[in-house]
């Protein structure tokens, strides 16, 4: 099945046809004004998780507020 865009707006109105989608083996990658936002895979594609490793800058740092608001990311209980 061949993969989909979709705008954030489409997603939230067609979420569980998108799901469906992606559980016969499509993709769906979700965009706001031309950024990829998300993406939609098939639970059962193992390769997948194994293949994108998470990056440093996947993580929150003590810049953001976030961090900020759990005094860093270190005391997080």
């Amino acid at each position: 099945m061949p993969s989909q865009t979709v705008s954030i707006d489409e997603a939230k109105s067609q979420l569980s046809d998108l799901i469906a989608a992606a559980s016969e083996g499509g993709e769906v990658l979700i965009v706001e004004n031309g950024k990829a936002l998300a993406r939609i895979i098939p639970a059962t594609d193992s390769a997948i998780y194994k293949s994108h490793m998470p990056t440093a800058a996947e993580f929150g740092s003590d810049e953001e507020s976030l961090a900020w608001d759990a005094d860093g990311w270190e005391n997080v209980a």
